[in-house]
């Protein structure tokens, strides 16, 4: 990198501040091979730790190291000032932008990273499978309160398979949130086999979900439905005036919130802005732990060559215990007639 650096704060730092871009570039780096860059002009960085330390009171250091190229126009703005001003809507609404940069530019990481190594992407997939199933338990014994179904839960939930599905899955968590009631004239019905939205077009809206189900298309290929109420839909695509990556389509009647930009920056309300802004810093904090673990695994297998061999090991362990958890689980719906949970299975 030929270009002379100034180092705005470095990797597990204490998050004080957050720095305005008035007008210039700053590459940040996960870690020494993984790095993205953030350009233009009133740009606000470093602000993911401070949000994230308020709304969801953890104490997370800084997740990358931002060096700024010399000549870039800087103000320091410090955390306290970043959180008083999450009241007012279109500040939030820069933030989010940034956010949603952010976590597109993490995910272009990881796809690159995971394309590498098809054997992490087994491994990825496994422990989501499994945290899935466990997630899904949990929320049935929540209906239910079921003892014997808690104690299946309790079982299985302390595994190390669990607790790394758990963080694959918060990056690719939906968010969900009540339609404001400004916005309750933006609800929309549409019939049995219409189309949301096209993929590759651009995303011009995002949908809250009010009602029904939709599926979800990846070139002409059904991989997801989506039916739980209050779920956020295409907020990074309308953040970013994006091409959509998916096609919906309503598998029955469904009614959903088309909330645009200009809807965003009109709304006297900042919850919806911040539950936005939220969620993507999250995704954020998700992605650079998934990339770190990328990372270190990589390492330990070019430094030892048995590390490879414990990898691969790892991912037997992991599949196995899915394994497991399925056949306890069949043989309980089975045992105490428990056909309503054969979905979970299904999924």
């Amino acid at each position: 990198m030929d270009e002379q650096l100034l180092q705005l704060y470095k990797k597990n730092a204490i998050a004080d501040n957050a720095y305005m871009i008035a007008d210039g570039t700053v590459f940040l780096f996960v870690t020494e091979a993984d790095k993205y860059v953030l350009q233009g002009k009133n740009v606000i960085i470093g602000a993911t730790e401070p949000v994230l330390n308020s709304k969801t009171y953890e104490n997370i250091h800084r997740l990358e190291t931002a060096l700024a190229v010399k000549g870039t126009t800087i103000k320091k703005i410090p955390a306290n000032t970043i959180i008083q001003s999450l009241s007012n809507t279109a500040f939030t609404m820069n933030l989010a932008i940034v956010e949603a940069k952010v976590v597109v530019l993490t995910n272009d990481i990881l796809k690159k990273n995971m394309q590498i190594d098809s054997q992490l992407v087994k491994e990825r997939n496994i422990c989501i499978e499994y945290y899935t199933i466990v997630h899904s338990l949990q929320l049935e014994y929540e209906k239910r309160k079921l003892p014997w179904l808690k104690d299946l839960i309790e079982k299985f939930k302390t595994s190390i398979t669990f607790k790394k599905g758990e963080a694959f899955s918060r990056a690719n968590e939906s968010l969900r949130i009540d339609t404001p009631r400004e916005l309750s004239a933006n609800m929309i019905e549409f019939p049995p086999g219409s189309l949301l939205c096209e993929e590759g077009s651009v995303g011009d809206a995002m949908y809250i979900l009010e009602s029904g189900q939709l599926e979800v298309y990846i070139q002409n290929s059904k991989v997801a439905t989506i039916s739980e109420k209050s779920t956020v839909i295409g907020e990074i695509a309308m953040l970013l005036s994006m091409h959509r990556t998916a096609t919906l389509k309503a598998q029955n009647t469904v009614v959903v919130t088309k909330i645009t930009r200009e809807d965003l920056r009109r709304s006297t309300s900042p919850e919806l802005t911040q539950a936005l802004l939220v969620s993507l810093a999250k995704k954020h904090h998700a992605n650079v732990l998934h990339i770190m673990d990328i990372n270190e695994k990589k390492a330990l297998a070019y430094a030892d060559s048995s590390r490879q061999e414990l990898i691969k090991t790892e991912a037997y362990r992991y599949q196995n215990e899915l394994s497991q958890l399925k056949y306890t689980l069949e043989k309980l719906i089975q045992s105490k007639q428990a056909d309503y949970l054969e979905y979970i299975l299904n999924k």
